[in-house]
């Protein structure tokens, strides 16, 4: 297993695709910082503290992490290389293992990339300081790492077990979903139980125009009971639901890190079940 990681360590490192997808991060990051600070320029008594786009690169990383493993893990299997380790003595489970650690490291890296330049900006004064205290920064980033790793273990489910083109497809497929849950779930449970109360403008059937007072009402998208709980969890459960509830909030709790964990574990251990039955070609 060490003799393996480091093999797939020091491919990683000359890997173009992987500092491709740092100084994609970093100069994301760069765009972030300007954009906010030309708005501090242009806009009187805007201020931008570092933390307002501390963690806006999260919501992106995964489609540069989908990338990355794309062309990390299919190249092993275009190029005969995962077959290859098999015949000299490597596990299934240890190249599954072996690719996690690295994927999980590059993933890590590249949202670290982003972190790296808000807070330089930020300590060399381009942008505002953070108005969260600097313990809270860490176990805010601490958090979202696992949760970028439990993405990672998902995009990786994906790239080992499934060959081909159709791999690329399906991972994009999958964080753009997970990017349109995470932001219906957030909607739902951010509607108000009434409606306040607002008039529309109506034309009668002789032309003119009236407004028409609409009372009080019930929110029929309000969550209650059950469903309720059920989004809640949800919310609190899935990587990219908790990465934009740090992106948007600026909260969370250790139950994020569990949550994370959980599904990192089960994820792999099913996807190492299936790849130690798939026909390396």
């Amino acid at each position: 297993m060490s003799r393996l990681l480091r093999a797939d360590f020091v491919r990683m490192f000359k890997s173009r695709i992987f500092w491709a997808g740092v100084l994609f991060m970093a100069g994301f990051a760069g765009f972030a910082v300007f954009t906010r600070w030309s708005d501090m320029k242009a806009v009187l008594g805007y201020y931008c503290f570092a933390d307002d786009i501390l963690f806006v690169g999260e919501m992106y990383v995964g489609m540069v992490i989908s990338v990355f493993m794309g062309i990390f893990v299919a190249v092993e299997y275009s190029s005969g290389t995962i077959r290859n380790k098999h015949i000299i003595g490597h596990s299934r489970t240890a190249m599954y293992l072996s690719n996690l650690v690295i994927c999980s490291v590059a993933s890590v890296i590249m949202n670290l990339a982003f972190i790296a330049v808000v807070l330089a900006s930020s300590a060399i004064g381009i942008i505002g300081e953070l108005s969260i205290s600097h313990s809270k920064a860490f176990f805010l980033i601490l958090v979202s790492t696992f949760s970028v790793i439990a993405l990672t273990a998902i995009f990786l489910f994906v790239y080992m077990l499934i060959t081909g083109r159709i791999a690329g497809f399906a991972a994009t497929i999958m964080c753009l979903f997970m990017l349109f849950t995470a932001s219906s779930i957030n909607y739902r449970l951010s509607a108000k139980e009434y409606i306040e109360p607002y008039s529309i403008t109506v034309v009668d059937e002789n032309g003119e125009e009236q407004e028409v007072e609409q009372p009080l009402t019930k929110n029929p998208k309000y969550l209650t009971g059950t469903k309720k709980k059920v989004f809640l969890f949800l919310h609190d459960t899935l990587p990219m639901d908790q990465i934009l509830q740090i992106v948007r909030t600026k909260t969370c709790d250790v139950d994020f890190i569990v949550s994370s964990l959980v599904i990192t574990i089960v994820v792999t251990g099913v996807g190492i079940f299936i790849f130690r039955k798939k026909d390396l070609k």
